[in-house]
């Protein structure tokens, strides 16, 4: 899954941060290790995101097109496929 992915070391990302019930606001961070960007290509790259962590595994990335992804929950999906 994800053939045109690219490394990104410490990304920045943004994270939503609940202020109170109807108010949120997002904070850019900058996340240390090794990610991937990637941009889904298909139905299954879709649902494999949508099952991993929000904020831990796939983060929103602070400016550019696709997500960032652990290298973890990458490294993961290679050894499945």
């Amino acid at each position: 899954m994800f053939p045109d992915r690219e490394v990104e070391d410490n990304p920045r990302v943004m994270i939503r941060v609940q202020e109170s019930k109807h108010d949120f606001t997002f904070l850019v961070e900058n996340r240390v290790g090794k990610f991937y960007r990637v941009i889904p290509n298909s139905a299954r790259e879709v649902y494999y995101i949508q099952m991993l962590l929000k904020n831990i595994d796939v983060l929103v990335p602070e400016e550019g097109d696709g997500l960032i992804i652990s290298a973890k929950a990458i490294e993961h999906c290679d050894y499945r496929s």
